[in-house]
């Protein structure tokens, strides 16, 4: 008996081992996954040799929406620690540029490798050698992404703490490479040089007759202040100053509420990029109704986009597309379709293609246009010209923009 009950055991033990082992080979209810290796990408990321500085140095680069499809250049925006700043620069810049509050930017990052290396962006004072790096960006880099991207001569340079060394050191030294400066964590307490603090050295430097019209932001956590006195009375200091200087430099100190010394650069960026594209000049373009009396390409885009590229000093333009079609221009477009009036999609579209000739998307609107208003001939053409472009620029839309051209020749 007892070895019928010992050879028993050890059979349902066999057949144990033997179900784990079918349910390792064949998983009972698995997920169904279309996973593959595809990457969600923001960017990428090179190696740049520098002789003034005798290292390489890696660079990190995030190009703007459509970028190889659009022709235009664009300003660029500069972080001094990439491996902090770059992604958070990036994030905020594309939702910034999508709702029309600044242009579409490149962005890059300066990346330090290890964290100690970051203080030679620091202050000369403390040891650091903010102009062997400020040589490398106005001699290698700047003249680098010239050649190889459509940078224009508008820059911001964003740096934190540490590194707002580098960026002052522009600042006084070199005020004709950037037009914009957001310095996060900013010290206006630190006495730079002996006997002066940050804040003097600025004051003296702004009222120069020949400075140029640039923005310059000055974030701090308000933690910071709570954190030592001599802290607060600095910054109190600071704007009590500021507040009697007329001058072409627009100068903002911002004390960000409930932040913290590192934290505050994601609202510090977004602050301070809305100082250089303030919101009283770059408008909310989403359109409440539809006036079919109106000019809208002359009146809402032409004429205010070539006031802003006017006072920026580069070709700006309309959002292309994007989420909500009242904030952007094909989107605008497609609501023209539906309330307006068939000249004012004409206008619309042919004024949206002197800014993206090679926008497949705003050819068949404009196609579909002309076909509507008898142009047949113009119709057929810009259809053609919608499919050439769409193969080049978006082959996997080709076959919904075959049927839009099928449809048309009906």
């Amino acid at each position: 008996m007892k070895s019928f009950q010992l050879t028993l055991i050890a059979l349902v033990i066999m057949f144990n081992l033997s179900c784990v082992s079918g349910q390792e080979k064949s998983p009972i209810n698995k997920l169904e996954s279309s996973e593959k290796n595809d990457v969600i990408s923001i960017g990428k990321k090179f190696t740049l040799h520098s002789k003034i500085l005798g290292e390489d140095k890696e660079i990190y680069i995030s190009l703007p929406h459509k970028y190889e499809e659009h022709v235009q250049s664009y300003p660029v925006i500069f972080t001094l620690e990439a491996e902090l700043l770059f992604e958070s620069a990036h994030t905020i810049t594309k939702f910034m540029a999508a709702r029309s509050k600044m242009p579409q930017s490149i962005v890059i990052g300066i990346a330090n490798g290890e964290y100690k290396k970051r203080n030679e962006m620091g202050f000369k004072r403390w040891g650091a050698k903010p102009d062997l790096y400020l040589k490398f960006i106005e001699q290698e880099l700047i003249p680098y992404l010239e050649s190889n991207y459509r940078a224009n001569q508008h820059r911001t340079i964003i740096g934190l703490s540490p590194t707002t060394g580098l960026l002052f050191e522009a600042f006084f030294e070199k005020p004709e490479l950037f037009k914009g400066y957001i310095a996060l964590s900013a010290h206006p307490e630190w006495d730079i040089i002996p006997n002066s603090t940050l804040i003097d050295k600025i004051i003296s430097t702004i009222k120069e007759p020949s400075r140029r019209k640039t923005t310059l932001y000055l974030g701090r956590a308000d933690s910071d202040l709570k954190d030592a006195q001599y802290i607060q009375k600095a910054f109190d200091d600071a704007i009590h100053k500021l507040k009697n200087e007329k001058s072409i430099t627009n100068c903002i100190i911002d004390v960000l509420e409930k932040e913290e010394h590192y934290l505050m650069a994601i609202r510090g960026i977004r602050a301070g990029l809305e100082s250089i594209y303030p919101n009283n000049i770059w408008r909310d373009p989403g359109l409440i109704g539809w006036d079919k009396n109106k000019n809208y390409a002359r009146d809402y885009y032409k004429s205010y986009y070539d006031s802003l590229s006017s006072m920026y000093g580069f070709d700006i333009f309309p959002v292309e597309d994007g989420h909500a079609y009242g904030y952007y221009l094909t989107g605008v477009i497609y609501n023209a379709t539906r309330w307006g009036t068939n000249k004012q999609v004409i206008d619309l579209a042919e004024l949206g293609i002197s800014y993206y000739p090679n926008s497949a998307k705003l050819h068949i609107q404009l196609a579909e246009a002309y076909k509507k208003g008898g142009k047949l001939k113009k119709a057929y053409a810009t259809a053609e010209k919608a499919i050439q472009l769409v193969k080049t620029f978006h082959p996997n839309e080709l076959n919904a923009y075959l049927e839009k051209f099928e449809k048309l020749k009906k």
